[in-house]
């Protein structure tokens, strides 16, 4: 009702009455002096000022005006985005961590696009409190992070291993005590268990909370970093990234959660399999990260 009444505020504040307000909005007059009161009442402030001359703003009515553009803006905005593309059953949103795009979101994504041609798709970055924040409330039906989503009756999580590797713009590039060595924030495990492999070093120079920042800077201006083995196969394979011999290897954790819907349940019958297999021939098969 506040939108239509809105919409009608701005017909007014345009038109400079409400005989012309209504002859706009294809509607009455009595109902233009209706909605205008009902909002007039709602703020508990006087918003036009009738006279001879037609209406005008009060203060209040002013203030409120800039307010009453956005908000219009924003739903009409809000309409483009959620209503259904023609042909399509329904509207799936995802949410993924940025860095988990490459190795993860699009996988999935172009999944659910070829087994549910018939179902319209959205995908949302975002941080893992944005990520548990919107599957709780229902904005997204799926989500991969690098944080645990606790199970509960509102969704389900699914762990998945991640192997992370040091490599290299050179084969031949140290161990250790690497000058050009890049520290990657792959979360708190791995910041435990890299300090207790290599608690004799000294604190990196060069540090990113991003793999793909990470790689992109490492293939710019050569050096050393860890990194998942998901995202860098394509340059092992070409030889623009070495997976250094003898270095410790570490893994984290990478999470998948849904929410339980009768559409979801129908979506992820074949889906979650599919997945599943197919990240773990891209991380294990693609090279040989042992060699």
């Amino acid at each position: 009702m506040h939108l239509v009444a809105l919409k009608t505020l701005l017909a007014i504040i345009e038109t400079g009455s409400l005989i012309k307000a209504a002859e706009r909005l294809n509607v009455t007059q009595s109902t233009v002096t209706a909605r205008l009161q009902s909002l007039e009442t709602s703020l508990g402030q006087k918003l036009v000022q009738r006279n001879k001359n037609g209406a005008s703003l009060t203060a209040s009515g002013l203030k409120l005006k800039r307010y009453a553009e956005v908000i219009l803006e924003l739903w009409r905005q809000a309409e483009a985005e959620t209503a259904l593309p023609p042909g399509m059953a329904a509207i799936y949103h995802m949410g993924c961590l940025p860095d988990l795009w490459p190795q993860y979101g699009q996988i999935l994504f172009d999944l659910v696009r070829q087994l549910t041609p018939q179902i319209a798709l959205s995908s949302w970055p975002g941080s893992h409190q944005d990520l548990h924040g919107w599957l709780n409330n229902g904005v997204v039906d799926i989500a991969i992070s690098t944080s645990a989503f606790p199970s509960g009756d509102v969704y389900t999580a699914k762990q998945i291993k991640e192997q992370l590797v040091l490599v290299g713009s050179r084969p031949d590039r140290p161990v250790r005590f690497d000058k050009g060595y890049i520290y990657v924030d792959h979360g708190v495990e791995f910041a435990r268990d890299h300090i207790a492999e290599f608690s004799d070093a000294d604190v990196a120079r060069i540090s990113f909370g991003s793999s793909i920042w990470a790689k992109a800077y490492m293939l710019a201006n050569g050096g050393s970093c860890y990194l998942p083995v998901s995202l860098i196969a394509n340059e092992v394979m070409n030889n623009q990234i070495f997976v250094i011999d003898g270095a410790p290897q570490f893994t984290r954790q990478i999470y998948l959660a849904w929410r339980h819907s009768e559409q979801a349940t129908t979506l992820l019958s074949d889906l979650i399999q599919q997945f599943l297999e197919q990240i773990k021939d891209t991380s294990h098969d693609a090279f040989n990260a042992d060699k």
